[in-house]
């Protein structure tokens, strides 16, 4: 079939059989993520469960986590924050590798926090407790050492793929040209004392105004950006030097 793989396509065959095949190829034929109809996809060599309910991981992300491990270092045993869990997928590949960390997923979506759990269980991690919680509302950031977060960054103006339609678009789209959550979460370090270092995945034109938003708000604050494989700035980490 076209613009489907010979894998993904084995994968559906697996799970639907007859008409119940034909109607979820026909919506892949309309632009149906494949993700959601196989309900599984492979994320840092762990398998993540998806649904409408959570934003389907994507691979860019992957190096979200080697450059947390990275800068982290495998012995790390802080408190970390994962801003916008969603299905969990990023806190889950950390606590695998950061196995004396303890790590908190926060959402303000009850149903992503049900696949969050769905997933820490699937992968067998005892040191990720998932919230249901409002990263607006939320006042006990001192109880965290590292932030991360992946949160919505696209502009409401923005065009996206037809497929984005089928996710949340509360996980996709943010207010202030899609920076708004950086900038509650950069706030809320300018009075912080506990918080040392937060990462982000960012838009990829949005590098300078959050990293010159963290400069400004920050004292002696530290911001560095990254790129993905396609050299576009896609990450960001800034040290607090405290």
């Amino acid at each position: 079939m076209n613009n489907i793989s010979e894998a993904d396509l084995k994968e559906l065959k697996e799970k639907y059989q007859g008409e119940s095949l034909d109607i979820a190829l026909n919506k892949f034929i309309d632009g149906y993520p494949i993700q959601n109809l196989i309900g599984i996809v492979n994320f840092c060599g762990k398998k993540i469960s998806v649904n409408e309910n959570v934003l389907i991981p994507r691979f860019e992300t992957e190096f979200l986590v080697d450059l947390i491990v990275k800068k982290l270092g495998k012995d790390y045993h802080g408190n970390i924050l994962d801003i916008g869990t969603g299905s969990g997928c990023i806190s889950i590949s950390i606590a695998k590798v950061l196995n004396n960390a303890k790590i908190t997923g926060i959402d303000i979506s009850s149903k992503a926090i049900s696949v969050a759990k769905l997933n820490r269980d699937l992968n067998h991690v005892n040191n990720f407790k998932v919230i249901n919680k409002d990263l607006f509302t939320m006042k006990d950031f001192d109880l965290y050492n590292i932030i991360i977060s992946n949160p919505p960054y696209v502009s409401y103006n923005e065009d996206v793929g037809i497929e984005t339609k089928y996710e949340p678009q509360d996980a996709i789209f943010a207010e202030d040209n899609g920076l708004s959550f950086y900038k509650k979460i950069i706030d809320v370090l300018s009075e912080n004392k506990t918080v040392t270092d937060v990462f982000f995945e960012i838009g990829m034109n949005q590098a300078d105004d959050i990293k010159a938003y963290a400069l400004n708000k920050i004292l002696n604050a530290e911001v560095n950006v990254y790129k993905d494989l396609a050299q576009k700035d896609r990450y960001i980490h800034i040290s607090m030097n405290k």
